[in-house]
């Protein structure tokens, strides 16, 4: 297995027209042809920069929810909140290049993940899934946070330039392991999903069509010709709360 470069992914090349548009909608973006790390972590701080859009917020949210004190200890579960930093997803999506399409995160959280990529790259629409409900609400608070800075910049009357849709659910019981529509990309921070929550996201992946990229962080799907899944690169990149690895997978 190759360690990840851009030069060891497929790539589509964005088009110039489509990111000019693109990056109208934030000020720190705007008539911007390239967008650096600096300046994607800029527009994402000016966006989230309140305390309840934070990755802290969010992690105790989840402790809350799965019957944790705030800061107190107690064991990790398949619940447990981790996320992949903005500045990281900026980085991945760079070498990953991906065109519009349709990106989905598996165990979505507050959303942050999905806003990142969709910073980065202009998505058509994304979809979170996240099964702790009080994750599920925070995600469409940061939702509105995203809307109101697409409204400082565009009238009322112009439309959304990425449909997001957050909906509370568990991925085990997804209808015959099947998303709709079909991702583009799928991302899954799965460095605390147990064995039967893993095989879920696999048996998901397998039924995903040929061409999907998948971003796995720490855990990787089965590769070979019965998964219809190959493994692109992996490199080690930061997370909240350290480094993981993570893979870049397509099924073929």
């Amino acid at each position: 297995m190759s360690e990840l470069t851009s030069e060891s992914i497929p790539t589509t090349s964005i088009s110039h027209a489509n990111l000019t548009h693109f990056t109208t909608a934030f000020p720190t973006l705007q008539s911007t042809l390239t967008t650096s790390p600096t300046l994607l972590s800029q527009s994402f701080s000016s966006i989230f920069s309140s305390t309840t859009a934070s990755w802290e917020y969010a992690h105790d949210l989840s402790r809350e929810a799965r019957g944790l004190e705030k800061g107190g200890g107690g064991g990790e579960s398949a619940l447990g909140y981790g996320e992949i930093l903005p500045e990281t997803v900026f980085e991945v999506m760079e070498v990953i290049r991906k065109e519009h399409g349709v990106v989905y995160d598996l165990g979505s959280g507050s959303g942050r993940v999905l806003f990142a990529s969709c910073l980065s790259h202009p998505f058509t629409s994304a979809y979170g899934l996240e099964y702790l409900p009080t994750l599920h609400e925070n995600a469409l608070h940061n939702l509105s946070l995203w809307r109101k800075k697409e409204l400082e910049t565009f009238c009322s009357s112009t439309p959304p330039l990425i449909s997001f849709n957050f909906t509370n659910a568990d991925i085990s019981k997804i209808p015959n392991f099947k998303l709709t529509p079909n991702p583009t990309l799928l991302i899954c921070h799965a460095t605390l999903f147990d064995n039967d929550l893993f095989a879920c996201v696999q048996l998901i992946s397998e039924n995903c069509e040929i061409g999907t990229t998948f971003i796995m962080v720490t855990k990787e799907l089965r590769t070979g010709g019965v998964t219809g899944i190959e493994t692109l690169g992996r490199k080690q990149w930061e997370m909240s709360w350290g480094w993981a690895t993570i893979y870049i997978q397509r099924r073929v």
